[in-house]
This record gives structure tokens, sequence and C-alpha cells, in this order.
């Protein structure tokens, strides 16, 4: 039977796993002396963020003894759902070296809120910019962490 609180122990589970794996990952980053930060600061608060996301999941999978929550998956809107979070992921990916961190986060930002959401566009563009204002002054700014700037200068 599937179940909400199956499906939360099971997604727990995964991102606690995954975290785990890119934490072990991140500790091989090199580093360069003289740098402000190491270059796996950042992918290692990740790692700890993800992990501990999916220790929360679990736990609250448990907690949650009601096993009359059914739940239907996947079913076909939310596996195109699915696929095209994927898709935008990769497409960010591709596009952070040519448009910059803070703009293909932008971009990426207003599509997804779009796609997923019901927001109205002006909120959808405010959002995805203050989130890319904060991603510059945090990140490229303040903590100094090298990410490419792109065309635009941040």
């Amino acid at each position: 039977m599937r179940t909400q609180r199956m499906a939360d122990m099971t997604s727990g589970a995964f991102l606690a796993a995954l975290g785990v794996l890119s934490l072990v990952a991140s500790y091989n980053i090199a580093g360069v002396t003289g740098e402000q930060l190491h270059p796996r600061t950042l992918p290692v608060f990740l790692s700890w963020v993800i992990s501990l996301a999916g220790v929360a999941l679990i736990f609250g999978g448990w907690r949650n003894q009601d096993e009359s929550q059914t739940i239907d998956w996947p079913d076909k809107a939310g596996f195109k759902r699915l696929l095209m979070a994927m898709a935008c992921m990769i497409l960010y990916l591709l596009l952070i070296e040519p448009l910059g961190f803070a703009t293909s986060s932008f971009l990426m930002l207003a599509f997804l809120i779009w796609y997923l959401s019901h927001y109205h566009p002006v909120t959808v563009v405010l959002l995805s910019l203050v989130t890319a204002v904060i991603i510059y002054f945090l990140f490229i700014q303040f903590l100094g962490l090298t990410f490419p700037v792109g065309p635009l200068g941040w």
C-alpha cells in the first residue's frame, strides 16, 4: 500500500543518503591557499542541509501513524512536473557559465515558480529578482565565492 507515511520515510531516506554522499564528495574538493573561503564550504553546508532535511522527513513520516492517507504516485501530472523540474535543473547547470550564477538562478526560479505555482507574474518576477540579488550579495560580494558572473556582471 502506498501511503503518505511511507512516501515521506522513503523520500527522507533518499535525501539523507544523497546528503551523506555529497558530504563525502565535498570533503574531496581541493582548495587553493590564499582564498577567502575554501571551495568546499558551500557544498559541505548544502550537504548538511540536505541530510538534515532527509532525517526530518523520515522523522515526520515515522511520527505520522495515519495509514489511511493513501497516495496515487506517480500520476501523469506529477511525473510531468518532475521531468520538467529535472530538465530545468539541467538547463540551469548549462546556463550558469555563459549567463552567470545570479542571472541563471533568476531565470530558473522565475520559470519554476511560474510553472509549479499559480502566482501572479509580477510576484514571480519579484521573488526571483529578490533571490538573485540575495545570491549576488551573499555569495559573491559578502562571502567572496568565485561564481561565474556572466555578461551582466552579476
